[in-house]
């Protein structure tokens, strides 16, 4: 069994605690998944099955889209709601005009300090463990990309935004640093990711669906072929060239029009790996996916 599944992780589990769960219910230990969701958020996990553990690296990257709640006038030390409160601020109240202004000048390139409790590592150590010891760090900033920030509501205190965003962005410190932006204070609330690497929340399946088509033989209904979702172009080997191919060894294929830096490579009616082109007409597997 190999390929890739949309799974919908619920809140409270660790996304390790998802593949375990699938491990079990699949009865297979070649599973893992392709970027973690924290255990308070919801939405699209991508887990890898079988060969498509191999293509994990691949999954990882490429823009994520999530559904996010900003809760004005207060801020925590987690900037999330399941932290310490450590700031209030009477100033809640935000102009709708100023606010839409505000999210425009989040998209684009931005430098985002992570936060304290996160899992980033400085001098080989996470920056939670330096929250935990109360030791204060200087957080090292990274360069993330904000592709979409679309306000769905604001009422009160509450702000519904949808973000389209780069690999690594951090929510929390985009609400935290949109309410310092807009005069206030501000912390996540709910967070629930709807897309990655394409797919969709409408198209996931909660573990509890997963044994269930286990069961009744129907997992075919949702198991994504690998070259389905991480879409190459293709070209095919000859079979006298196969042994060579899957041995690691340049074999020559008419890719002189090719442009993609990589590509699959399929031979005897069947996918073999990643490729490149090392020279005019000379290509080699750069990830064996048999």
């Amino acid at each position: 069994m190999n390929g890739i599944l949309n799974i919908l992780k619920p809140t409270g589990m660790t996304s390790h605690d998802v593949v375990s769960s699938v491990r079990k219910i699949l009865d297979m230990k070649k599973v893992g998944h392709a970027g973690t969701l924290d255990p308070n958020v919801a939405g699209v996990l991508v887990i890898c099955v079988g060969k498509g553990t191999k293509l994990s690296e691949y999954l990882m990257n490429g823009d994520k889209t999530y559904i996010c709640e900003l809760i004005l006038g207060q801020s925590t030390d987690t900037q999330d709601s399941y932290g310490k409160m450590v700031k209030k601020t009477d100033n809640v109240h935000v102009n709708y005009e100023d606010l839409i202004k505000t999210l425009k000048e989040f998209e684009g390139e931005q430098l985002q300090v992570p936060p304290a409790y996160s899992a980033v590592k400085l001098n080989g150590k996470k920056l939670y463990e330096y929250a935990r010891q109360n030791i204060v760090v200087e957080k090292p900033g990274k360069t993330v990309y904000i592709k979409e920030l679309k306000l769905l509501k604001y009422e009160g205190e509450r702000v519904l935004l949808q973000v389209k965003c780069s690999k690594g962005t951090y929510m929390r410190t985009l609400c935290n640093d949109i309410g310092e932006r807009l005069g206030t204070l501000g912390y996540m609330g709910v967070l629930v990711r709807t897309e990655a690497k394409g797919l969709h929340i409408e198209n996931s399946v909660t573990l509890e669906e997963l044994k269930f088509l286990k069961d009744n033989n129907r997992l075919y209904g949702c198991l994504i072929p690998i070259d389905k979702i991480y879409v190459l172009d293709h070209i095919i080997v000859d079979e006298i060239n196969y042994e060579r191919l899957i041995a690691g060894n340049e074999v020559s294929s008419n890719t002189s029009a090719l442009t993609s830096e990589e590509f699959y490579i399929y031979s005897k009616n069947k996918l073999v790996g990643i490729g490149r082109k090392v020279r005019e007409n000379m290509i080699k597997v750069e990830k064996m996916l048999m």
